[in-house]
């Protein structure tokens, strides 16, 4: 059978079709994606494509047979050969087969590729193909050529309808939608995918690393997850509690551990976790310590006491006369912003551009580059990244591009992993490699940022008074009066207010300054932002006047993805700040005559609405508002009125003079 006549098969089961060139995988048809081709245009020197996103359809598309066998009976679940007796599929090259389905009824999905790397190519092991997003996606069909000469031909064949189409099996379904949680795990399946193993912030001794040996031979990873409330979903995965993807975003390796694909997990580390850990991190708040007691407990060992050593310090008083006499002049790391020996806090709404400014600040002291016209005082900078590392070395190039300026020989360093500073080990040995660093620079650091106070917070509760005290406590110990340096906190704001860092109050009051960042997005044109800068807390000195900043995007075509484009990220520049205008509060009869315009308008859209008249035509009389408003007097109501349309705008009158008005906020009605 021809091209043209299998067309005419497969249209009169709905589907939408593309025209190609023989031998081709390219669309030849225009708008192909909005509107198939006319079968009867088609000639037999052609191929032919199926238009999912116009045919209610999607397929499975494999193209290493071995691979994905391995994948969908070791991880899936599925017998990936049976399938070719149970789902109409088709073969252009033997090694791969396409499957054929119905559209499940999912939302916002598109092409989803399992690939990996190996020492020449890129390999692809399947596909899932269709979208639900309006993105035109097509797969040839046969009798159609393909590119290497041979034709498509059906494996199992189509059935006469397309209702006797079947339905994506629910496991594809439920990988196509968790589909960026569980691609790591079929990567591992494979072996091209190894997380990082468990590390032990606590140095073990002969002791603790029995107790591990001893509780992970009484426990499995399983009974510790399903003991906290995780559901097991399938051989070898498990849903979190506090998801909100409802997705089972953990997974059971081979070797009895467990790897978490949600960043937002408590378990999402990047590391693999085995029965001990899953149990510290879930049981004991991520504290060793406690960790190694409750198993001690736990297992009839005795218990050991750990004693904190206390620190003794010489205590006197001094004569006003002295401090008078060592008073200086402020030290600037970055003039009028940061100063030696000082503690500052920067804080914002989540993606609201933080990260931007601390390793703009971090980059131009690090090169002795002014910081938007004020000056710095070149130095050491060392940058506590807790999270965003690839993030973080994409900024590093755009700021070098944005600033013309190379970081290869400057004096900035940052970190592999965040530091649990509530830990004193941790703490301290982190102190440790600043010892080391200084060493080699011959000079103590400069700037020291925490980004983010969350991920470098440790063991503890953000908003316990005595842990965000502990916090301070060893940031002054270990980092501050150590080395003399201006400290940087990076801190979300609180969930329910805006204006100031979530968490204890403790953190602000230990503050010596404080600036708040906020993001300014344009409506039509999201891509589009800037952010602004606002100090917000200082203890001594003038105030920085508040700064706005630009995003300016740049494009590094070293940095190729999968597909050939170029890897994209930013630098801040500066902008010009102008203070936003403070809205008028209402009065009395302002307030009464907006509720009433709002209330008649309300009432007649409503009523326009039940009469299928159109919303957008519906308006306010003088004499309606009149009615509604009641008691008030003409000339009240005519101030109130002009106020509310000249200095407030929230009422517009469709020409002046006509006595006719709508509320300015129409959208919500």
């Amino acid at each position: 059978m021809g091209i043209k006549e299998s067309a005419k098969q497969y249209n009169a089961l709905g589907f939408s079709l593309v025209a190609m060139q023989s031998g081709k995988k390219g669309p030849t048809t225009p708008n192909w994606h909005t509107k198939g081709v006319d079968v009867e245009k088609l000639t037999d020197s052609q191929n032919i494509g199926l238009i999912h996103n116009l045919s209610s359809t999607c397929s499975l598309d494999i193209d290493d047979r071995d691979d994905a066998i391995k994948v969908f009976q070791d991880y899936l679940g599925i017998d990936a050969v049976a399938m070719k007796n149970d789902y109409p599929c088709w073969r252009g090259k033997r090694e791969g087969i396409k499957f054929l389905f119905r559209m499940p009824n999912i939302e916002n999905v598109g092409i989803k590729k399992l690939t990996y790397k190996n020492d020449k190519e890129v390999v692809t092991v399947f596909e899932l193909r269709g979208s639900t997003t309006g993105t035109g996606v097509q797969d040839i069909m046969p009798p159609s050529i393909h590119p290497s000469g041979i034709p498509y031909e059906w494996v199992n064949p189509l059935p006469e309808t397309f209702e006797e189409i079947p339905l994506m099996p629910e496991r594809l379904i439920e990988l196509w939608q968790n589909w960026d949680v569980e691609e790591k795990a079929m990567l591992h399946c494979l072996g091209k995918f190894k997380p990082e193993i468990v590390k032990r912030s606590m140095p073990t001794n002969a002791d603790s690393v029995d107790i591990i040996e001893q509780f992970n031979q009484r426990y499995t990873v399983t009974q510790i997850l399903e003991k906290n409330g995780y559901i097991k979903k399938g051989s070898n995965r498990f849903l979190s509690p506090h998801s909100s993807s409802k997705m089972p975003g953990i997974v059971l390796l081979e070797d009895g551990t467990i790897y978490s694909h949600h960043g937002g997990d408590q378990l999402g580390d990047g590391h693999s976790h085995d029965a001990f850990d899953v149990a510290r991190i879930l049981e004991s708040n991520s504290d060793w310590k406690t960790a190694f007691n409750n198993a001690r407990a736990d297992l009839g060992i005795e218990q050991v006491v750990y004693k904190k050593p206390i620190d003794v310090r010489a205590f006197k008083f001094f004569h006003a006369s002295e401090a008078i006499d060592n008073a200086t002049a402020p030290k600037w790391v970055i003039k009028n912003v940061a100063e030696e020996d000082s503690l500052i806090g920067v804080f914002g709404p989540a993606k609201a551009g933080k990260s931007f400014v601390t390793v703009d600040m971090a980059c131009c002291v690090a090169t002795g580059t002014n910081w938007h016209e004020k000056r710095t005082k070149e130095g050491l900078v060392l940058y506590l990244a807790g999270e965003g590392h690839r993030g973080l070395s994409r900024r590093l190039l755009a700021w070098e591009q944005v600033n013309k300026k190379s970081l290869k020989d400057s004096k900035l360093h940052y970190s592999e992993r965040g530091v649990q500073i509530l830990d004193d080990l941790d703490a301290e040995m982190m102190r440790n490699e600043v010892l080391a660093i200084q060493d080699t620079y011959k000079e103590k650091p400069s700037l020291v940022v925490i980004d983010t106070l969350a991920r470098n917070f440790g063991p503890g509760n953000e908003n316990s008074t005595e842990d965000m005290n502990r916090f301070v406590s060893n940031v002054d110990r270990f980092i501050r009066e150590e080395f003399r340096c201006a400290v940087m906190i990076v801190h979300h704001v609180g969930h329910n207010e805006g204006g100031r860092g979530r968490g204890s109050s403790v953190l602000p009051a230990a503050l010596d300054a404080e600036y708040s960042v906020t993001k300014n997005e344009d409506e039509l044109d999201r891509s589009h932002w800037s952010l602004d800068l606002k100090q917000t807390l200082i203890k001594d000195g003038r105030g920085m006047e508040p700064m706005r900043f630009s995003f300016k995007e740049t494009e590094f075509h070293h940095l190729l993805d999968e597909d050939g484009h170029p890897t994209t990220s930013g630098a801040l520049v500066t902008d010009i700040y102008t203070a936003p205008k403070k809205e008028k509060p209402l009065g009395p009869n302002q307030k009464k005559v907006l509720e009433a315009m709002n209330t008649v308008y309300a009432r007649k859209v409503r009523e326009a609405r039940n009469m299928g008249q159109e919303v957008h035509e519906v308006v306010v009389t003088q004499k309606e508002l009149r009615e509604e408003v009641g008691d008030m007097s003409s000339g009240g109501l005519a101030n109130a009125k002009r106020a509310l349309i000249d200095d407030h705008k929230k009422i517009e009158e469709t020409d002046p003079g006509s006595g006719i008005f709508m509320p300015t906020e129409r959208e919500l009605f």
